[in-house]
C-alpha cells in the first residue's frame, strides 16, 4: 500500500529556523496529504517536538541556531527509529548528503527546490514500495567532480610610483610641474594634463584609492609609520596611525623590515592580521615605502565569501520562489489572510537580500576607501523601530533618549547586522538597550544564547571569520562591517559576555 492511499495521513514535524519556509512546506504538505502536527525552529526544539509528538515524517533544516540538525539528528533517529527524516538545507548535497545520511537520514533536499518537487520527493520517500534513491534529480543535482586547479599567476611588481606627503617636499624649489609624476600611475603614462590636474592634491590622497596597500616608514630603527593607505589600514586592522612603531602594527612586518632594510628591491610573504600579502620595499632619501599586494590572498577571500554568500541568499530566494508557486495554485486553495501572510513573507525575505548585498557593498567600499558617511542627529529609539517592526520579537529599552551623531542608514544597517546575528546564533529573549556612557550614547544588542567562545573573541570583528564548528555560518562580513562603520562614525562596536549567559553587543556613538 503506498504512502497516497493511507486512511491516516501521515503525521508531520517540521524543523527550521525560517519560519516562512515552515509555512510554505505546511502548505505543500497539507496540499498533498499530509498532516502537520508540530513546527519547531531549531534543533532542540524539534528533539522536543518529536518526543511529543511521534511522527512518521521529519523534515530537519540542517543550518539551525542553538542546535544545527546534524547535532540533532541521531537524538531524532532514538527517538523516532520507524519514522522518516529528510533534511534540508541551502549547502551543496556533495557537501553534507553524505554527513546527513551517515547520521541516520533516509533523504536529502536543498533548499530553493520547488515545492511540487520536494512533495513528490517525500512521497518517494514515505512509500512502502521498493526503496529508491535518496538523491532524486529534481531535488538535488548530480554531483559534479569539478576539478579546481590551484595556480599561482607571476605577481608584477607595484607600478613605480613618486609617493612623497608633500609633493614640494622632494626635487628642490626649482622642482617644475614636469618634474612630479601622479602617483600610483607609471611614470611613462603620467601627462602633463595630469600633473597639473594633480597638483594640488597630495600623493597620500591619491594612493587612497591603490589596489595594493603602501606604508611609508621612517627610516629609523622603530620604523614609525608616516602614513598608511586605506588598504594597508585594513592588512594592518587598522593599527596603522601615524607615529605608531611598526612591530605595534605587525610584529612580523617590523622584523621582515629590519632584516631586509639595505636590500635593493626586496620582496617577501607576511602573515598580516588582515590576510596574506607579499611585500616588496622601496627607499627614498629619508624613508621606507612598502608595498602590500595581497592578491592571492583576496582570491582566497573572494571565493570563500562567494560559497558563503550564496548559501545565505539561496534561503530567502527558496521562500521567494515557494511563494510564487504558491500562488499559482489558484485562488480556492488559500484563504485572504493567509495570502496576505505571504506576500508578508516576501517583504522580509527581500529585506533579507538587501541586507546581504548591502553587507557586501559596504565591505567593497572599505577595501577600496571608498566608504562615505554622512553625519547627522540620529534619534536611537526610531533607528531601533524600523528594524524591528515586522523582522525582530525584541525587547527595547530606553535608559537615555539623547540623539547621537550618525549616519541614519549605516545605524540601520549596523542594529540589522547585530540583531541578525543574535538570532542566527543567540537564543531568546532579546532585548536593545540604549543607555547612556558619557559623551556616548550605548545601543546594547543582548541575547541568552550560549555566547562567544572565549578563544574566538580576538577575532570577532574580522573579515570573513566564524566560530568554528557553527553551521550557520552566515557571510563572515556582518561583524566587520559593524566595526569598520562605528570607527568611521567616531564611535566604537564591542562584545562582552552577559552577567547570567549570552552576548552583549554594543555600539557606542557620541551623543548630540
Amino acid at each position: 500500500m503506498s504512502a497516497r492511499t493511507r486512511v491516516r495521513p501521515l503525521r508531520v514535524v517540521i524543523v527550521d529556523d525560517t519560519a516562512d519556509l515552515r509555512e510554505l512546506l505546511r502548505l505543500a504538505l497539507v496540499r498533498g496529504g499530509f498532516e502537520v502536527v508540530a513546527e519547531a525552529g531549531d534543533g532542540q526544539q524539534g528533539i522536543d517536538a518529536v518526543r511529543r509528538e511521534r511522527p512518521e515524517l521529519v523534515l530537519l533544516d540542517l543550518s539551525m541556531p542553538v542546535m544545527d540538525g546534524l547535532e540533532a539528528l541521531p537524538t531524532i533517529r532514538r527517538l523516532a527509529p520507524k519514522a522518516k527524516i529528510i533534511v534540508l538545507s541551502g549547502f551543496g548535497a556533495t557537501q553534507m548528503s553524505a554527513r546527513a545520511i551517515a547520521a541516520g537520514a533516509d533523504g536529502y533536499v536543498q533548499k530553493g527546490a520547488s515545492l511540487d518537487s520536494i512533495l513528490a520527493y517525500v512521497r518517494d520517500v514515505t512509500s512502502e514500495g521498493p526503496p529508491r534513491s535518496a538523491r532524486p534529480s529534481s531535488v538535488v543535482p548530480s554531483p559534479r567532480h569539478d576539478v579546481e586547479s590551484e595556480h599561482h599567476e607571476h605577481q608584477a611588481p607595484p607600478p613605480r610610483v613618486v609617493a612623497t606627503t608633500d609633493p614640494r617636499s622632494r626635487g628642490g624649489a626649482d622642482a617644475g610641474p614636469s618634474d612630479r609624476q601622479t602617483p600610483g600611475v607609471p611614470i611613462s603614462t603620467t601627462s602633463t594634463h595630469a600633473a597639473t590636474v594633480m597638483s594640488n592634491v597630495s600623493s597620500w590622497e591619491a594612493l587612497s584609492m591603490a589596489p595594493y596597500g603602501v606604508i611609508e616608514l621612517a627610516d629609523e630603527p622603530l620604523f614609525r609609520i608616516v602614513h598608511a593607505n586605506a588598504l594597508a589600514q585594513r592588512l594592518l586592522d587598522h593599527r596603522a596611525a601615524p607615529g605608531t612603531p611598526l612591530g605595534l602594527a605587525s610584529t612580523q612586518l617590523a622584523n621582515l623590515v629590519a632584516f631586509h632594510r639595505l636590500d635593493a628591491d626586496a620582496s617577501f610573504m607576511v602573515d598580516l592580521d588582515g590576510g596574506t600579502a607579499r611585500a616588496t620595499l622601496r627607499r627614498t632619501g629619508w624613508s621606507v615605502l612598502v608595498y602590500l599586494d595581497s592578491t592571492i590572498d583576496d582570491i582566497g577571500l573572494l571565493r570563500r565569501a562567494i560559497a558563503t554568500t550564496a548559501h545565505e541568499i539561496r534561503g530567502p530566494v527558496a521562500v521567494i520562489n515557494g511563494i510564487a508557486e504558491t500562488m499559482g495554485w489558484g485562488e480556492a486553495e488559500m484563504e485572504p489572510q493567509q495570502r496576505n501572510r505571504l506576500m508578508a513573507s516576501v517583504a522580509r525575505q527581500a529585506r533579507m537580500l538587501d541586507s546581504i548585498t548591502a553587507d557586501l557593498l559596504t565591505a567593497a567600499q572599505i577595501q577600496r576607501g571608498t566608504l562615505r558617511i554622512d553625519l547627522q542627529p540620529v534619534d536611537p529609539r526610531s533607528a531601533i523601530d524600523s528594524v524591528v517592526t515586522d523582522r525582530y520579537d525584541v525587547d527595547v529599552v530606553i535608559e537615555d533618549a539623547r540623539q547621537v551623531r550618525a549616519d541614519p542608514l549605516r545605524l540601520d544597517q549596523m542594529l540589522s547586522n547585530l540583531l541578525g546575528n543574535a538570532h542566527k546564533y543567540g537564543r531568546a529573549p532579546f532585548r536593545v538597550r540604549v543607555r547612556g556612557d558619557g559623551d556616548h550614547v550605548c545601543l546594547d544588542v543582548i541575547d541568552s544564547g550560549a555566547g562567544v567562545p572565549r578563544e574566538f573573541r580576538d577575532r570577532l570583528f574580522r573579515e570573513f571569520t566564524r566560530a568554528t564548528g557553527t553551521v550557520a555560518t552566515g557571510t563572515g562580513l556582518g561583524l566587520f562591517v559593524v566595526r569598520t562603520l562605528a570607527e568611521a562614525q567616531n564611535g566604537r562596536v564591542s562584545y562582552e559576555p552577559g552577567e547570567y549567559g549570552g552576548s552583549v553587543f554594543t555600539i557606542a556613538l557620541l551623543a548630540c
